[in-house]
């Protein structure tokens, strides 16, 4: 299914300077895991090897995937029924952010167990010898918890909007709002950093943040004026039940001003 290009929003214009701080972030720590994984392999620790290697992998896939994401090759997954339209990110993006976090939660339930052991060959103090099996543990817990989540849900995360308001849900949390409750949709957030964000400034003064609407459709615009309208149409929102809202979507008939 493909979506019309529409114009993004003004507060968007740093959003690409963002995911290369993003990506850099995340080679950093996966040229120094597989560094320490090939150090190991040559000494031969093949668990340490193994263990390196995979957390290093873990953050390469996660960069490959946004960077899917920021070059805009990805497919629009959408879905509707009498409840609202429902949208998912990309199945090769969600695929990579899975397997990234499997191989992630492995790696750290391996590490929690392997230092105490002492079967772990990689340069620590004995201050790092006595936290990191805490940390490593504390991170698979978070893992696991994460994919639980996610099988349960059927994904990483979804943008829902239905006539009643908006479902934002990602793998840590979701949350839900409704059209009455929002007073104004934005495209900056307030104290928070954020990329491509459609931000959902409620009544009682606080936000609500759909970060990274590019996740959930090609290039992002479409979802952030697709929001926009449907906050300021209410007559539009039977739209969202029946299919129309994604025919709307697609012909990209939005207004943009």
């Amino acid at each position: 299914m493909s979506v019309l290009t529409l114009p993004e929003p003004q507060g968007w214009v740093s959003s690409g300077r963002r995911l290369v701080l993003v990506t850099v972030a995340g080679l950093a720590p996966a040229v120094a895991a597989l560094g320490f994984g090939l150090r190991a392999l040559l000494r031969g620790n093949y668990l340490t090897a193994v263990v390196m290697c995979g957390l290093g992998a873990s953050f390469v896939l996660v960069v490959i995937a946004l960077q899917l994401v920021r070059r805009g090759r990805t497919a629009l997954r959408a879905d509707h029924d009498s409840t609202g339209t429902v949208l998912l990110p990309d199945r090769r993006f969600s695929a990579l952010v899975v397997v990234s976090l499997v191989l992630a939660t492995m790696s750290m339930l391996a590490i929690a167990v392997a230092v105490p052991m002492g079967a772990f060959d990689i340069p620590m103090s004995s201050g790092m010898r006595m936290f990191s099996p805490l940390v490593a543990g504390f991170g698979a817990l978070v893992g696991v918890a994460g994919l639980l989540t996610g099988w349960r849900r059927g994904g990483v995360g979804y943008v829902g909007l239905s006539p009643d308001g908006v479902d934002i849900a990602n793998i840590v949390y979701t949350e839900s709002v409704d059209w009455d409750d929002i007073a104004q949709v934005t495209d900056t957030a307030h104290g928070k950093k954020t990329r491509k964000a459609v931000v959902l400034q409620l009544q009682d003064g606080s936000e609500k943040v759909i970060d990274g609407a590019d996740l959930y459709v090609p290039g992002g615009a479409t979802l952030y004026w697709m929001v926009r309208h449907y906050w300021l149409h209410a007559a539009d929102r039977t739209e969202l039940g029946d299919g129309r809202a994604l025919t709307r979507m697609c012909d990209g008939r939005f207004a943009t001003a």
